[in-house]
Formats: structure tokens, sequence, C-alpha cells
């Protein structure tokens, strides 16, 4: 879903009360993170909790072994 503007994105993590932080990457570009605990909250309110759960730790596992976590 690519229709989704920063805007949106930043009002459901509102509504759910999910912590959002805007950062500046290497290339310049302005980007919005959440952390684990907040991507757990996306996924339990998603139409499929189970697979959003099951997609959190697929990408929690990737950067824990890319960075050494």
């Amino acid at each position: 879903m690519n229709d989704m503007t920063d805007a949106d994105a930043k009002a459901i993590c509102a509504a759910l009360g999910v912590n959002t932080r805007t950062i500046t990457d290497t290339f310049g570009r302005t980007l919005t993170v959440i952390d684990e605990e907040g991507m757990r909250i996306l996924a339990a309110n998603s139409p499929n909790p189970a697979r959003g759960q099951a997609l959190t730790d697929q990408v929690m596992a990737a950067v824990r072994e890319e960075y050494g976590l």
C-alpha cells in the first residue's frame, strides 16, 4: 500500500499509542521510525495479528543478525 502518507501513518500510530521518531538517513531522506514495541502494537492491531507478529519476528531477527544485537 503506497498511497498512505507520512501523516496517515503518524495518525494511526498516535491513535494506537505508538511512539514515532523522525530521522534523516545518510542520503538525506527524512524517515519516520518506530521501535520493536511499536511494531508489535501495530501487528496486534492489523487485520491478521498472527501474521503481523510473525513478520515482526522475521524483521527483528534479521536486524539482530545484521547488527549483532
